[in-house]
C-alpha cells in the first residue's frame, strides 16, 4: 500500500516554517530571562549567606573582645586597686559590679559560662567572701553545664532558662535566685541554701539535693520533673 504523498505545496511548507520561527525566536527569550532570573538569584543568595556569615564572624569577634576585656580589667583592679580586700560601698568594688552586670546583659550563653568560671576561680563570688554580688546578674539561657560554682554567693541572680545540666552547687547560697524554667538535671546541690528559690517549671531529673535548706515541699512541686531526685532528707523520688 502506497503512503500518501504530502499534498502541501512547498510555497506553503515555507510559509509554515517562517511561521514557527517566531514561536521559537519567543521560547528562546522566554528561555534566556528564565536562565538569567535564576542565575540573579543564585547570586542573591550567594551574597545574603556572605552576608550573613561575615555579620556572624564580626558579632563571635566582638563577643570574645568584650569577654577578653572584662577579664583584663576586673585583673587590673584586683592587682592595682585591691578589689580582692575592698570592702562592698569602695569604689573600686562598685566599678567591678557595675561592669559584671554590664557585660552579662550583652554576653552570649556560652561566654556568660566563661565569665563566671572566671569569677569563680578569682573567689571574687565565694561565700566566705565574696565581692561581686550577683543580685539581679543576667544569666537567663546561659549554658552553664557541668559548671563548677560550689561554695559560691549568688543570691539573687537569674538563671531563668540555663542549662545547669551536671552543675556543682554544692553548698552555694541561692536565695532568691530565678530557676525558673532551667536544666538541673543530674546537678548537685548539697547543702546549698535554696530560700525562696525559684523552681517553676524547672527539670531537676536525678538532681542531688541532700541537706539543701529552707526548701519548703511548696517549692518542689513548681518543679517540671523530680525523677530520681535525691531528696533533701536523702531519699529518692520516684
Amino acid at each position: 500500500m502506497e503512503k500518501k504523498q504530502d499534498q502541501r505545496s512547498p510555497a506553503f511548507r515555507i510559509h509554515w516554517s517562517w511561521l514557527q520561527l517566531p514561536i521559537l525566536a519567543l521560547l528562546l527569550i522566554i528561555s534566556i530571562i528564565w536562565l538569567t532570573i535564576q542565575q540573579g538569584n543564585l547570586a542573591l543568595q550567594a551574597e545574603q549567606q556572605q552576608h550573613t556569615t561575615a555579620l556572624l564572624i564580626a558579632l563571635n569577634q566582638q563577643q570574645e573582645v568584650l569577654l577578653n576585656n572584662y577579664i583584663d580589667a576586673i585583673s587590673d583592679l584586683m592587682v592595682h586597686d585591691k578589689l580582692f580586700t575592698a570592702k562592698p560601698a569602695d569604689p573600686v568594688t562598685v566599678i567591678a559590679e557595675t561592669r559584671t552586670q554590664e557585660v552579662l546583659n550583652r554576653l552570649d550563653a556560652h561566654r556568660k559560662a566563661t565569665l563566671m568560671s572566671f569569677l569563680y576561680g578569682t573567689k571574687l563570688i565565694g561565700n566566705d567572701y565574696h565581692i561581686i554580688s550577683m543580685v539581679g546578674a543576667d544569666l537567663h539561657n546561659a549554658d552553664l553545664h557541668n559548671i563548677d560554682l560550689r561554695d559560691t554567693y549568688l543570691i539573687g541572680a537569674n538563671l531563668s532558662g540555663a542549662n545547669l545540666q551536671g552543675a556543682n552547687l554544692n553548698f552555694a547560697t541561692m536565695s532568691y535566685v530565678n530557676l525558673n524554667g532551667a536544666n538541673l538535671t543530674r546537678a548537685t546541690l548539697a547543702g546549698s541554701d535554696l530560700h525562696s528559690v525559684d523552681l517553676t517549671g524547672a527539670n531537676l531529673s536525678k538532681a542531688n539535693l541532700k541537706d539543701a535548706f529552707d526548701l519548703g515541699d511548696t517549692l518542689l512541686t513548681k518543679a517540671k520533673s523530680l525523677a530520681g531526685t535525691t531528696m533533701p532528707d536523702g531519699t529518692i523520688h520516684s
